[in-house]
């Protein structure tokens, strides 16, 4: 395959054989010895090797379904920088680029130059990227604590001038309103988890030279709660209270320990002789995750099962039917499906199952959150 040359840099010639991707330094060989053979000091380098500080690549080709399409791709101070595939020919290539990488080289050369960013620009970025990759929960409470900040440094605040120190007497000045409330720093430490994702997010997804302000903070002390484990005489109560569909449900949880929407997500072909797999999906937009448990005993009240159906159908959304019964019911303590999943987890400590395995059964990707379940039960 011939090489074709791509670009010249100091002291060397800069070559790529297009097919493979792959790029050949060649030592010392200039363009003035362009018919010179080559030399026999190769160094071969492939598409993710780092270049040293202001070396420049060449722009690429790609063929799309409107024809071929060029964009740039360059490295500098180990971190590549690259644009999509727009330009309509090299030349419109070659041009952005050495726009691109002026902007880049005048940025990292002039550190004192802080970004002109305004706070509200940086968290409207934010939440548009939230709420496709995340929950709408997560979503709702993030933008909560972004009003929040916005209200204490105003909306014209610029990025470079948010300090440690604003961050660290703002979230101060929360916890001490939430303690006289009587309320824990749960929701203070949520608060910093979500100014330092911000931060980082403009560092590593818009390019900005600046110093994450929110390191160093530590998180707030709190109060560690155990999750309440429901009675078998508040669950039969409930029970009491249920249509037959409810109670399959209910008891369906109790069997598997497995989270609400993966009931309701279970179907039919899940099914598997003695077993059955169950499917999580551990943030939004992440791929579903599989899980063999054994089959609950009250499947043989749902059968015969429709073909190609979800099982408990019934429900499109989170069923809100238990909550409201425990409300009803003026129990003491309140507490939902993920209790019955708390449950079943402290149920097989007591049955003396290995750690290791009940960390499987109820699909967590460490141990230490599976010791976080475990109870002693009466």
């Amino acid at each position: 395959m011939k090489p074709e040359r791509i670009s010249v840099l100091s002291g060397f010639s800069f070559f790529c054989f297009k097919k493979s991707r792959r790029y050949i330094i060649l030592f010392p060989y200039t363009v003035k010895e362009a018919n010179a053979p080559l030399q026999p000091t190769l160094l071969f380098l492939n598409r993710n090797t780092l270049f040293k500080k202001g070396d420049t690549v060449a722009q690429y080709s790609r063929k799309l379904k409107k024809g071929f399409r060029w964009f740039y791709k360059f490295d500098y101070d180990c971190k590549m920088y690259s644009s999509k595939c727009i330009f309509l020919s090299q030349k419109d290539a070659k041009k952005a680029e050495t726009k691109r990488y002026d902007e880049v080289s005048k940025s990292i050369s002039n550190p004192d130059k802080k970004p002109s960013m305004s706070l509200l620009t940086l968290i409207e970025s934010r939440l548009d990227y939230l709420k496709v990759k995340k929950s709408e929960n997560y979503y709702k409470a993030t933008k909560s604590y972004f009003k929040l900040l916005l209200t204490e440094l105003g909306k014209d605040c610029l990025i470079a001038a948010i300090s440690k120190q604003h961050i660290n007497t703002f979230l101060l000045a929360r916890s001490e309103e939430y303690q006289k409330r009587g309320r824990d720093n749960y929701r203070v430490n949520a608060m910093l988890r979500a100014y330092k994702a911000l931060f980082n997010y403009g560092i590593q997804q818009l390019d900005l030279h600046l110093t994450n302000p929110c390191i160093g903070l530590g998180l707030y002390s709190i109060k560690k709660k155990l999750k309440y484990i429901p009675t078998d005489k508040e669950i039969q109560q409930v029970l009491d209270m249920c249509d037959e569909e409810e109670k399959v449900l209910i008891e369906f949880v109790q069997e598997t320990g497995c989270r609400i929407s993966e009931a309701m997500r279970f179907t039919d072909t899940d099914i598997n002789g003695e077993n059955i797999v169950l499917y999580t999906r551990k943030s939004k937009n992440s791929d579903l995750t599989p899980r063999v448990v054994p089959a609950p005993k009250v499947l043989d009240k749902l059968m015969p099962l429709k073909k190609n159906c979800k099982i408990f159908g019934r429900w499109k959304t989170h069923p809100k039917f238990l909550e409201d019964k425990i409300k009803k019911l003026k129990q003491p303590r309140r507490w939902n499906w993920h209790n019955l999943r708390h449950r079943y987890a402290s149920i097989l400590s007591k049955q003396g199952r290995p750690l290791f395995e009940i960390m499987m059964l109820l699909g967590h990707n460490n141990l230490s959150t599976t010791q976080k379940y475990l109870q002693l039960l009466g």
